[in-house]
């Protein structure tokens, strides 16, 4: 049986520095056939230019096609974008910051045919490394490193997953079928793993590779990553990328709502489970929406009127989570700033790639 295409794709952005190294990565895969697609989300820097010198030489197997956006899209409706021009029976995914092992295709690929072709979304750990390159350790595990499994299916609830987002894939090791984009459409969120782990837990199998595939890379313009310090400055890095991680988590429950409705028009979902879901939705929607607002608050009046509305909605866990932003910005930095060094004193928990917080 000859084995199918699959389509590689690698999405860049203002990574001129980088990219060298993941083109390199992906032009290097021991799979075929092999469609390699490399997008410019319209860069500001010589991101483009890097990936056209980088591939001009190239007279390897696979097939190589360049596109550049005009205007920048973001994550998700650039990814929705090129997952349009794929014709692999299986897309994986890469940033323009990491680096995949060259057997990293050939793993996905022999993992998912285990599976029957079943799974529609497949991941892996992965090896953390810094800015610089080097080694941090592994991150993106499911079960122990004691574990002898090369691989194995995930289960999980939507309405667990809606309350949780567990199970979740790993971002930046991600591989998924097109079905998902084709049964629901484009993304609406830059949170692409949140809402494809969804529709894989909706119409799929979720399957996960017990072996590091990609060297994920992290510095300061990760979403996931906040910089070391206990300045202001990194306050304020802090500050950015939660207002970032809020907008875009709201925009991520739209979508999935909007995913509930054609679960249950095309009846795949009973009119109870559809109620229930939607219910859960809504309600961690309004953490991310409340917070999103309380941050976007001018002064303490309109904050203070966000959290009087989340209590008489019925909603005290929400307002007192969000009750410390009514504080003045200095004490609130303060107190941040506090807590911080306190966690630091304490033994840090495994790095993980899920760059949201769920109430």
């Amino acid at each position: 049986m000859s084995k199918p295409l699959i389509s590689f794709v690698v999405l860049a952005f203002n990574q001129e520095r980088m990219v060298r190294e993941a083109v390199e990565s992906v032009l290097a895969q021991t799979y075929s056939p092999l469609e390699i697609i490399i997008s410019d989300d319209a860069s500001q820097d010589r991101t483009y230019e890097v990936i056209q010198q980088t591939v001009a030489g190239y007279r390897g197997p696979h097939i190589v096609r360049l596109n550049r956006n005009a205007a920048n899209l973001g994550m998700g409706r650039h990814l929705s974008r090129v997952v349009e021009r794929c014709s692999g029976e299986l897309v994986i995914i890469q940033a323009s910051d990491d680096v995949s092992l060259p057997e990293r295709a050939e793993v996905i690929y022999q993992a998912w045919e285990a599976t029957g072709r079943r799974a529609t979304s497949v991941f892996s750990s992965y090896t953390t490394i810094f800015g610089n390159g080097d080694v941090y350790g592994v991150g993106g595990l499911r079960g122990g490193l004691e574990d002898k499994r090369p691989h194995w299916c995930l289960a999980g609830s939507l309405l667990e997953f809606l309350s949780t987002a567990k199970p979740a894939v790993n971002g930046c090791t991600h591989a998924f079928s097109p079905l998902l984009f084709r049964l629901f459409g484009p993304l609406k969120s830059d949170l692409e793993d949140l809402v494809l782990s969804f529709r894989t837990l909706a119409v799929g199998e979720m399957l996960y590779i017990h072996q590091p595939l990609v060297k994920y890379r992290r510095h300061e313009e990760n979403v996931s990553f906040l910089a070391e310090g206990d300045d202001t400055r990194s306050f304020e890095h802090r500050e950015r990328r939660l207002l970032w991680v809020n907008q875009q988590s709201v925009a991520a429950y739209d979508t999935m709502l909007a995913d509930l409705e054609v679960l249950y028009t095309q009846k795949r979902i009973a009119q109870g489970e559809y109620q229930r879901l939607l219910h859960e939705a809504r309600r961690v929607r309004l953490h991310y929406a409340a917070e999103l607002q309380m941050m976007e608050g001018r002064n303490s009046f309109v904050r203070m009127t966000v959290l009087i509305g989340l209590l008489l909605q019925g909603q005290p866990r929400c307002a007192l989570r969000c009750s410390t932003r009514v504080l003045p910005y200095r004490i609130y930095r303060a107190l941040y700033q506090l807590r911080k060094r306190w966690r630091a004193s304490r033994s840090r928990s495994p790095d993980s790639t899920m760059p949201i917080r769920l109430p």
